[in-house]
């Protein structure tokens, strides 16, 4: 400070100090992240094989087990989802993601159903916008590859976004803590 109680030019502003702080805190949310992940990985590929089992194996209505598969994980899925892509955003905050994604050419997580049916590419930034965004979740259950699929909160400007659960464990499997 100088005399006048005004910083010098060394001062550090106050995105400065948050993403300093938030640097600190990047095994944290990066742990946090990988939880999240394991909740929505367990639901795209584990809920059409439990669902299965009961099919097969249990005789009976089992009305609260399949309200449990169906319905609770589903739930539990789309919040561990949303607080995925809010805690995505805070790393990339910190560690400026999106522009290195950018430059290193990062592939696609999925693709945009644009207003008029065109397919874009769906990049880092934008998947975090859509699924904090977004009106609602579905999930395309089954085969080697699931889909999140986010419907548009702004059908005037895009429909649909498709997120491929085997882009998303490589995005989130390149994260350590």
């Amino acid at each position: 400070m100088t005399d006048d109680n005004t910083h010098s030019d060394s001062r550090i502003s106050k995105r400065d100090f948050s993403k300093e702080y938030l640097m600190h805190k990047t095994p944290e949310i990066t742990k946090l992240i990988h939880e999240n992940f394991w909740i929505v990985l367990s639901f795209a590929y584990g809920q059409p094989v439990v669902g299965d089992v009961i099919d097969r194996k249990l005789a009976g209505e089992w009305k609260y087990l399949r309200k449990s598969i169906y319905e609770n994980a589903e739930v539990r899925a789309d919040r561990a989802l949303l607080e995925m892509a809010t805690q995505l955003r805070v790393l990339d905050d910190a560690q400026d993601l999106n522009d290195f994604f950018k430059q290193t050419n990062h592939p696609p997580l999925g693709v945009i159903i644009q207003r008029d049916g065109t397919r874009t590419d769906l990049h880092f930034r934008d998947m975090t916008n859509k699924i904090m965004h977004g009106a609602h979740f579905e999930w395309r259950l089954g085969g080697d590859d699931p889909k999140i699929v986010i419907g548009s909160n702004q059908p005037e400007r895009w429909q649909s976004a498709e997120i491929s659960m085997i882009r998303l464990m490589g995005l989130i499997g390149g994260f350590g803590f």
